[in-house]
């Protein structure tokens, strides 16, 4: 099947979900998904397969799925409070296997600039997406609200990969440096990372050392910002896999800290 090319995000379809920032209703919804169904959905699969090309071409092992790296639209409601049945934003990871779980990836997060940000709800926080998370909230360092980005790095949610990139940093400090350099060097700094506040156990021996602050951290994650015209233009996949090159450091030290 051929697939039209990435031509950018068309600002009428970004004008639906900021409708559906001010209209979070099943009703509204679904009178007005047009621009979903017909432009945001497939113009997010263009971006995809892409920026797999972009990644192919630059010797990135990343790639994008249709199916399994895309976030769905739909927020998981049941335990939560805020009912509001939909997100603001539509968004996709690309990994090395292509599933959505895999650790160290890129993630695209395409959102009109200057939305609304929602309530912190820890009911339908969506694994991966920085803009669900309880830093994002509340905070000038949030995501959601404020327009489109990319993010790469290691949104780790199970405490022994944790603890195994922090024993990758502990082992290899001198290698560490050298990524935090390499990500300087390009502009880029390592996200906060919501850090514990006591170091953590196994490692209290680094207190107060030089590496505290990177094993305080529980993910490590670096993000460039996207404006509203380059997600409308076609350079956008060439932008995030230029991102992507630059971020290459921190991934191959991750994924070498936690191979088997």
């Amino acid at each position: 099947m051929t697939h039209a090319p990435f031509t950018g995000f068309a600002a009428t379809d970004l004008a639906f979900l900021t409708g559906l920032a001010a209209n979070n209703d099943r009703a509204w919804f679904t009178a007005n998904r047009a621009p979903y169904d017909e432009g945001l959905k497939p113009t997010l699969l263009a971006l995809i397969l892409a920026l797999n090309a972009a990644f192919e071409a630059r010797g990135l092992p990343l790639a994008g799925h249709p199916k399994h790296t895309v976030f769905r639209i739909h927020r998981d409601v049941r335990f939560s409070k805020d009912k509001k049945p939909y997100k603001t934003h539509v968004s996709a990871t690309l990994t090395r296997d292509g599933q959505k779980m895999s650790p160290g990836l890129l993630y695209v997060h395409i959102e009109p600039e200057g939305g609304a940000t929602p309530a912190f709800d820890p009911q339908t926080i969506d694994p991966l997406d920085p803009s669900t998370l309880p830093s994002a909230q509340g905070s000038d360092d949030g995501y959601a609200g404020r327009g489109a980005f990319a993010a790469a790095g290691f949104y780790l949610s199970e405490r022994p990969q944790i603890d195994a990139f922090r024993r990758g940093i502990v082992a290899d400090p001198k290698g560490w440096a050298a990524v935090e350099t390499a990500l300087t060097a390009k502009g880029l700094t390592i996200e906060p990372g919501d850090p514990v506040k006591r170091m953590p156990k196994g490692f209290e021996d680094q207190a107060g050392g030089p590496l505290e602050a990177a094993l305080k951290r529980t993910r490590w994650l670096v993000r460039r910002d996207l404006t509203g015209a380059e997600i409308a233009g076609p350079g956008l996949p060439r932008l995030i896999a230029d991102f992507a090159a630059d971020a290459q450091s921190l991934l191959t030290f991750g994924w070498k800290a936690l191979r088997p």
